[in-house]
């Protein structure tokens, strides 16, 4: 009886050596090279999976509700501030806003102006050396998570009353030494705009006339962009208002928004 046991136990323990061989040493078309890969292939990808969907929430834990990261740590805190919905500035320009009361360190409205609700020129600025530009700047994100950097001039820096024709160009050459030392290869656009002094059949060809004078001056003195394009918009897009409470004019606030701004669209990292 012993050895019909010994003799069954000694016949499985080969007939399993034999399908652990024959899987091994198979031929690469055999039915078990196919099954063994098979086996082994699907095991790693649930591990994987598994392990994604834990990490994820954990990251996102700190934002807002509907926020997303940002790319920016606006107060110097040691962490990147988050974004909160966007805002449609005109020509493709929709900026990522940052999240909850950001005014501790966006930029304030020149002396005697108030911006209008929703200015662009609240947004934050980097700190980036501006010494010969007669401008500011501003920092933000796009919609598509791209960086975004925005040079204001103000037009009596560049053009005479009514004029399309650059007067100095010691702020355009600085520039230009500014965007291909810090924010070369981006996409450029040039937006011209004037006060709401006039009517708009001539404030808005002057607006576009302007900008593609700028963008005709960068392109032939070496920025270094992937492209350059032009938009004029009138007086449409104020940054600050041009009436006082009491409703007479604000010469202060029509000058700012006599402006040209080149935007930067940097590529996404």
């Amino acid at each position: 009886m012993k050895r019909e046991i010994a003799t069954s136990l000694l016949a499985a323990l080969a007939a399993a050596g034999l399908l652990l061989t024959a899987g091994c040493g198979g031929s690469s078309g055999s039915p078990g090279d196919k099954a063994t890969p098979s086996a082994s292939t699907s095991a790693a990808p649930v591990q994987a999976t598994a392990a994604t969907p834990s990490e994820e929430p954990s990251a996102d834990a700190s934002l807002p509700p509907g926020a997303q990261q940002g790319l920016f740590d606006l107060n110097d805190d040691g962490t990147l501030d988050p974004t909160c919905g966007t805002e449609d500035f005109g020509a493709g320009l929709v900026l990522r806003i940052p999240c909850g009361d950001f005014s501790g360190y966006a930029h304030t409205p020149e002396d005697g102006t108030t911006l209008v609700p929703n200015s662009l020129y609240r947004l934050p600025g980097p700190d980036v050396d501006l010494t010969g530009i007669s401008g500011g700047n501003l920092q933000a994100i796009d919609e598509t998570g791209r960086e975004v950097f925005i040079l204001i001039f103000n037009s009596d820096a560049l053009f005479e009353t009514g004029s399309d024709v650059i007067g100095s160009t010691d702020t355009m050459d600085a520039t230009i030494r500014l965007i291909n030392a810090h924010y070369a290869g981006g996409e450029i656009k040039v937006r011209g705009h004037t006060d709401a002094t006039g009517s708009a059949s001539v404030n808005q060809p002057l607006s576009e006339r302007r900008a593609a004078v700028v963008q005709r001056y960068l392109t032939d003195h070496g920025v270094q962009a992937a492209s350059v394009t032009s938009v004029g918009f009138g007086s449409t897009r104020p940054l600050v208002e041009e009436r006082n409470p009491d409703g007479s004019v604000n010469a202060a606030g029509q000058r700012f928004n006599r402006r040209v701004e080149i935007v930067v669209r940097l590529p996404k990292k």
